[in-house]
């Protein structure tokens, strides 16, 4: 019995190297890299990163949720 055709999704594939954006609270260094219905972050956090002192000033909540 012969098998169906697949339909294969096109696959695209991007760097972190070259990110579509570059975020840079203090202490932290955020990579976006976007693809046709998804959106990917590298996060690099330096010794002593908190998340109260380095990313609760920017986005200003009182939690990280």
């Amino acid at each position: 019995m012969a098998e169906a055709p697949m339909n294969v999704a096109k696959f695209e594939s991007k760097s972190h190297n070259n990110p579509d954006e570059v975020r840079t609270p203090a202490k932290t260094r955020v990579e976006v890299v976007r693809l046709p219905g998804y959106t990917l972050g590298r996060l690099n956090m330096e010794p002593g990163w908190r998340w109260s002192e380095c990313v609760k000033p920017v986005v200003k909540t009182d939690s990280c949720q």
